[in-house]
């Protein structure tokens, strides 16, 4: 009998349903996770305590402070100490599979983002505008790249009911995953309006259109990292082929083998 994979989910800094998101992640097939949120969660990137894993879904989103009074967000630095320890970790050959609001994390750490493949930003800076949301969308998702596997046994297309982003995506990932939702102004909202204290408003903002991209990989030379934008809420955790991503994410994300990572 196959030992099922032995997966740590990072969480905290962006609210979720636990409760749904706990039951999702007990019902993957094969899959045994643990949770454990931000700060405490950054011991468990020490060399001597990561190899306990065979990989890490990361669902949280540190390096904020927002404010009720809707005041000026404080952006933080990752502790020095994490942040060698995660590029330590990637340097070694270590899994990640980001889901959803992961991509908004560590604002001021642009090689975490250069990582992942993309960057959420709920502020503008840099000469870059703030990204776009919209919620509870209802999509049809169509898989790019069937030959994956972590598109193995996911419908061709597939309806979901979930958050959309507009945001960067760079150039150098490689496609898995594409949203039929045009992803431009007209249909999203200013992050940045939002954090102001004006939700679901777009006045004032400007942003290219998206690629329309919604899942990848990011090539990398030891690392397999890949990106899944679903996973807002319980309207995405029970949808049956998200799940089967993120099972198949993980599993591929676990590999040994360096030839799958692109």
């Amino acid at each position: 009998m196959t030992a099922p994979l032995r997966v740590l989910a990072v969480t905290r800094g962006h609210n979720f349903e636990r409760n749904a998101f706990t039951a999702m992640l007990d019902a993957l097939p094969g899959v045994e996770v643990s949770q454990v949120e931000q700060p405490a969660a950054q011991t468990f990137f020490r060399a001597e305590n990561a190899s306990e894993w065979d990989a890490f879904l990361m669902y949280d989103m540190p390096g904020y402070t927002f404010h009720r009074d809707h005041s000026p967000v404080d952006l933080h630095e990752p502790p020095s100490r994490f942040r060698e320890d995660f590029e330590g970790l990637v340097a070694a050959g270590h899994g990640f599979v980001f889901l959803h609001h992961a991509l908004a994390s560590w604002p001021t750490w642009p090689e975490y983002s250069a990582l992942i493949g993309g960057r959420f930003r709920f502020v503008p800076g840099g000469g870059q505008p703030d990204s776009g949301y919209r919620h509870e969308v209802d999509q049809r998702i169509r898989v790019l790249d069937r030959s994956h596997p972590i598109t193995a046994g996911v419908d061709a297309e597939f309806a979901l009911r979930d958050e959309t982003y507009l945001c960067a995506v760079d150039e150098g990932v490689h496609p898995l995953l594409a949203t039929d939702v045009p992803l431009d102004t007209s249909t999203h909202y200013s992050t940045y309006n939002a954090v102001q204290g004006r939700r679901d408003t777009n006045d004032g903002w400007s942003h290219e259109p998206g690629s329309g991209v919604v899942g990848w990989v990011k090539p990398h030379d030891t690392s397999r990292i890949a990106y899944l934008q679903f996973g807002d809420g319980p309207s995405a955790y029970g949808n049956e082929n998200f799940r089967r991503l993120v099972t198949n994410a993980l599993t591929w994300a676990a590999g040994a083998s360096p030839e799958a990572s692109a």
